[in-house]
C-alpha cells in the first residue's frame, strides 16, 4: 500500500511539472503539457482507479502549492485530470463473465472515445463558463491586442481595420472546433501510450486492439453530420454547437481512418497508399475532408463489413 502511495504520488507531481512547464514559455513546453494525462492514466491502468484519484489529488494540491493561482488549478482538473480519469477508467472496465484474453470482454475502445468527445464538450462549456467566454468580447479583445502589434503595419496601409476584424471573427468563430478537437486527439493519445505502457511494464491485460476494427458509434457520426450542417446553413454557428462539431467530427475522421487501413489491408500497394495519405494530410491538412467523408460512409453504409463479407466469399 506504501509503495502505491508514493507511485500515486510520485506520478500526480510529474503530471503537474508536465503541465506546469508552459510556464516557461519554451516550444518544448507545449509537447511537454500535451502528455500530462499520461502519468495519471498509467497509474490508473497500472495499479487501479484509486491510485489515479492520488495522482490527481497530488497534483492539484502541488499546482495550488507552486503556483497560488486557482485559475491554474481549475484548468489542469478540467482539461487533464478529469478526462484522464475518466478515460482510463473506461479502458480498464472488463467483464469478468470472459476471459480477459479476450478483447470481447473489455470496455470498447469506440465508445471509450464517444465518451471522451462528451467529456471534450462538457469540459469546454465549463471553462467557457468559469472564464466568462463569450464571441464579441474574444472579438474586440483580439482586435485590441492585434491593434497594439500591427500599428505600424496598419500606419503604413499593407492591412486594414475591416481585415484585422474579419480574421478576428474567423479565429473566435473556429476557436471552440479546434479546442474541442485538439482536447479529444490529446486525450486519446495519451490514452493509448498509457495502454501500452501499463501492459509492458505492468499487471494490465487488456489486448492490442487493431486500428482497423475501431467502432464508433453510429449516433456519433449523425450528430457530427447533423453540427456541422446546421453550422453551414446558418453560416453563424453557437460556440457550445462548433464545440460539438468539433468533437463528434474528429471521431469520424478517426472512424475514416481506420476505414483506410481496413479497405486497404489486402493491397500490396496498402504502405504506399497509407504513406501518400498521411503525407499529403501533414503538408496539406485538406485531405483531412476525404478521410472525414470517408468516415460518414463507413458508418452509414458499413463499408468494412461489406469488404469482408466478400472477402469470405470468395
Amino acid at each position: 500500500m506504501t509503495q502505491i502511495l508514493l507511485i500515486s504520488i510520485g506520478a500526480g507531481l510529474l503530471s503537474a511539472l508536465l503541465f506546469a512547464s508552459i510556464l516557461t514559455g519554451s516550444l518544448i513546453a507545449i509537447v511537454m503539457q500535451i502528455f500530462a494525462q499520461l502519468p495519471l492514466q498509467t497509474a490508473s491502468l497500472t495499479f487501479g482507479p484509486r491510485a489515479s484519484y492520488l495522482a490527481a489529488f497530488a497534483a492539484i494540491v502541488a499546482l495550488l502549492f507552486v503556483s497560488g493561482l486557482p485559475s491554474q488549478t481549475i484548468s489542469f482538473a478540467l482539461n487533464f485530470a478529469a478526462p484522464a480519469l475518466i478515460a482510463s477508467y473506461l479502458a480498464g472496465l472488463k467483464n469478468t463473465d470472459i476471459p480477459e484474453d479476450d478483447l470481447a470482454a473489455w470496455f470498447p475502445l469506440g465508445r471509450i472515445l464517444a465518451v471522451i468527445a462528451g467529456t471534450s464538450f462538457v469540459v469546454f462549456v465549463l471553462l467557457s463558463f468559469y472564464s466568462g467566454f463569450t464571441p464579441d468580447e474574444a472579438v474586440t479583445a483580439i482586435e485590441t491586442q492585434a491593434l497594439i502589434l500591427l500599428e505600424p503595419t496598419i500606419e503604413s496601409g499593407q492591412i486594414t481595420l475591416e481585415t484585422i476584424n474579419q480574421l478576428a471573427v474567423f479565429f473566435v468563430a473556429l476557436f471552440p472546433f479546434v479546442a474541442a478537437a485538439g482536447f479529444v486527439v490529446v486525450t486519446t493519445l495519451n490514452l493509448v501510450l498509457a495502454i501500452r505502457i501499463a501492459r509492458r511494464y505492468g499487471t494490465f491485460k487488456r489486448p492490442p486492439s487493431n486500428i482497423q476494427s475501431l467502432e464508433i458509434p453510429r449516433i456519433v457520426h449523425f450528430i457530427a453530420l447533423a453540427s456541422l450542417a446546421m453550422i453551414w446553413v446558418s453560416e453563424a454557428s453557437h460556440p457550445f454547437l462548433t464545440a460539438i462539431a468539433g468533437a463528434s467530427s474528429t471521431l469520424v475522421i478517426f472512424a475514416g481512418f481506420a476505414a483506410l487501413h481496413a479497405l486497404t489491408s489486402r493491397l500490396s500497394a496498402q504502405r504506399i497508399i497509407l504513406f501518400a495519405t498521411y503525407g499529403s494530410i501533414v503538408l496539406f491538412t485538406f485531405p483531412l475532408l476525404l478521410i472525414l467523408i470517408l468516415g460518414w460512409i463507413d458508418g452509414f453504409l458499413n463499408l468494412r463489413g461489406r469488404s469482408s463479407d466478400r472477402a469470405s466469399n470468395q
